[in-house]
Formats: structure tokens, sequence, C-alpha cells
């Protein structure tokens, strides 16, 4: 072999592996920011990729993590929870709190162990210190729990 073909192969294998570095540099940026939506990322960018609009689609969706917080586990969370069940209770104008999926009777007939409890005494805590809650409202919601242990 001579050192035209050696240096031939040796470019041609470096712009291939430059090429797939380029064309996945969405999929990474996605899980190296542990973005919640990582694998859509790589389905979006595996096949639309090859197209410039789906390159730049996908490598804009991978770089749109500014909206995330970090909640108290320490864990990466994003601030639109479009696809997420959330289990908690919440209030929307005078109706009183009821939980999602559950009528409001079979909410209030679940039995909570003394740690679930704790933790949404807790939950319940910090509601009334941000002014979400009414002192009134806490103690009525704190009551509920406890009549469930």
């Amino acid at each position: 072999m001579r050192a035209d073909d050696a240096e031939f192969i040796t470019v041609l294998f470096g712009g291939i592996a430059l090429g797939w570095f380029v064309l996945l540099l969405p999929t990474i940026t996605a899980f190296r920011n542990r973005h919640p939506h990582r694998w859509a990322i790589l389905s979006a960018n595996l096949f639309l990729g090859g197209t410039g609009i789906g390159w730049a689609g996908a490598l804009a969706w991978a770089k749109s993590s500014a909206d995330y917080s970090v909640d108290g586990a320490g864990k990466r969370a994003s601030g639109l929870k479009i696809f997420v069940d959330d289990v908690r209770s919440f209030r929307l104008g005078n109706q009183p709190p009821t939980r999602l999926g559950a009528p409001e009777d079979a909410a209030r007939d679940v039995r909570l162990l003394p740690s679930e409890a704790v933790a949404e005494i807790e939950r319940l805590g910090c509601l009334r210190a941000d002014g979400h809650l009414s002192e009134a409202e806490f103690v009525a919601l704190k009551a509920d729990v406890l009549d469930r242990l």
C-alpha cells in the first residue's frame, strides 16, 4: 500500500467519524444534559437528522433545557410536565382539593402511611408558607390528612 492510499483512508475514516459526530450532536447534547425527552430526541435525530430541518429541530429541542429546576430529591425536572401524571392534590377556585384520577369520596377513603402523612403535611405547610393556602384551609386539610392515617 502506498503512502497516499494510507493517508486517503485515514482522512476518509476521520471524515466519516466527524460526520457521525455532527449528525448525532443533538442526541449527545440531550444525553449529556439529562434532558427528560432524550429518547424522543434520539428518535427524531435518527429518523429526521438526515434533513437539515430535522437536525436543527432536534438540536434546538436538546438545547431547550433552560426551564429545568432541581427538586428537593436532587433530580432534574422539566418545567413543562406535559406527559406526567401528577397524583398530588390540586385546587381550582373554591373547590375542595381532590386527587387526579379518583372520585372525591374515593380519595377520602385512601389510608395513608405515617411517612406519607408527614410528607403531605410538610407539603401543605410549604403551600401555606408560600401564601397558596390560608390558615383555615391548612388546618382543614391537615385534619383530613390526619383522619386518613
